[in-house]
């Protein structure tokens, strides 16, 4: 439950932290808690295990993403189905064509690097020699992979996205198709960080290059200054990556991913008027502030796990890992294939579908569904669930997802059935008699099935 919400700050009177000067905030948007005014160009911060945008300024404001650019390139060259291992051999025209004042690690041509190793340095030391390296090996040419990363920009339902070319240079290089907002920026990180392979590079400080050719060898820091040279407020939270980027248009930029000891994870795409250093100093005191007003019970967070983040059932694992049904594992995913027992399921038939409840008049029966440490069958979470909700099981999407199951219930299982449950909870509360006959009489002990008749 919101506890309350009020209008974004829209003046000098909600500054939370101490500014150079006052901006105006572009729109006012409605907050659980006030949006902190800060010196940049436009910020948002982002629930990663929702997609809500918690606050934020500017949020919808056209803003160029500079380098965060190629977390983008990063979700294409993963999704393209190439092997890791897969050696990409460099082109001199390619290497020493690289936009004009985008930072390049001096590669020659005729050097081989595996797609891995290009990714590394493209996102760990932004080097755009890199990634068009690896956009011309796995699509051709620039202008070829930029069209794949706006037919994934389109896939995700960004509308105020644009991509020109893979490494994020904008109207100061000529690029004039290259834009975002900070709202559609941390939506684009939100996805790159559900990907585990850039998940995992995202996460290193440094990197030891590996290859054929003048960069072998060579080890690269992360432009994440968290990780080398900033402080930050640990107490709260730990960085655990996404992406820098710097252009005269785009000003400092750092997409910061951050995460609780409670699987709280929260993103913060900061787009800065000022320095590379205050803008990581601003972001520090943006996630600081969030985790604050979470602990003060003033904001509210979900758990989550990246591995389940895009998954169509994320509802259901969403809201059994903030009813503490189960949790993530050490790796920090669901793990999907883990038996599930009666009294998780029990638990999640509840944490799922009890919200679906509120503002009805339909009596629910959780408290009469009984459970027990043993592992749950197909057998169980059918008669479970029709116990919770009698009838719910006769709606034709349930229905089918019941007779779907397999005898031994996985988490991925049981999540999908209450997702179908929870999708689907509009038919049944239309499908079904009214509040008067569901309610239980005494000569009505088990509403719906003495007051009408089902058709199979």
């Amino acid at each position: 439950m919101k506890l309350r919400k009020i209008f974004a700050a829209a003046s000098v009177f909600f500054i939370a932290f101490t500014c150079a000067a006052p901006v105006s905030v572009f729109a006012a948007e409605e907050y659980e808690v006030r949006a902190p005014h800060m010196y940049a160009h436009a910020y948002a911060v982002m629930d990663a295990n929702t997609g809500e945008v918690l606050f934020g300024e500017n949020v919808d404001k056209k803003i160029y993403p500079a380098s965060t650019a190629k977390l983008m390139s990063a979700i294409v060259a993963v999704e393209s189905d190439t092997p890791l291992d897969t050696v990409i051999k460099t082109k001199g025209k390619i290497v020493h064509s690289s936009t004009p004042g985008t930072y390049c690690l001096g590669m020659n041509g005729g050097e081989k690097y595996t797609l891995s190793a290009l990714l590394n340095m493209s996102l760990i030391a932004s080097a755009a020699d890199a990634t068009d390296t690896m956009a011309v090996g796995l699509y051709g040419s620039r202008a070829d992979f930029a069209k794949k990363m706006n037919e994934k920009t389109a896939e995700l339902g960004l509308t105020k996205t644009s991509f020109d070319n893979p490494v994020g240079s904008d109207i100061g290089g000529g690029f004039k198709h290259t834009y975002s907002t900070a709202r559609e920026m941390s939506e684009i990180a939100r996805y790159a960080m559900s990907l585990e392979t850039i998940r995992k590079i995202t996460a290193k400080s440094h990197y030891t290059i590996k290859g054929t050719g003048s960069q072998s060898g060579r080890q690269i820091s992360n432009t994440n200054w968290f990780y080398t040279q900033m402080p930050y407020n640990d107490n709260y939270f730990t960085i655990i990556g996404s992406k820098t980027g710097t252009t005269n248009a785009a000003g400092h930029v750092f997409i910061a991913t951050a995460i609780d000891d409670d699987g709280h994870e929260l993103i913060c795409s900061y787009f800065g008027k000022e320095s590379k250093a205050s803008t990581f100093s601003s972001i520090n005191s943006l996630l600081t502030y969030a985790f604050k007003q979470y602990k003060k019970g003033n904001l509210t967070l979900s758990r989550g796990a990246y591995n389940i983040r895009y998954d169509e059932d994320s509802l259901a694992y969403t809201r059994s890992m903030d009813a503490e049904i189960f949790s993530q594992d050490s790796s920090g995913c669901v793990a999907l294939d883990e038996t599930i027992t009666q009294e998780q399921a029990a638990g999640m038939i509840e944490a799922v579908l009890a919200p679906e409840l509120s503002g009805t008049r339909i009596n629910s029966y959780f408290d009469q569904v009984s459970a027990s440490s043993a592992s749950c069958d197909s057998d169980y979470i059918s008669t479970a669930l029709a116990t919770a909700l009698p009838g719910i099981e006769k709606t034709a999407p349930v229905k089918e997802a019941i007779e779907s199951l397999p005898e031994t219930i996985t988490i991925q299982n049981a999540a999908h059935l209450t997702a179908v449950a929870a999708h689907n909870f509009s038919l049944y509360e239309m499908s079904f008699p009214t509040y008067e006959m569901r309610s239980v009489q005494e000569d009505n002990l088990v509403p719906f099935m003495s007051t009408f008749e089902f058709s199979d």
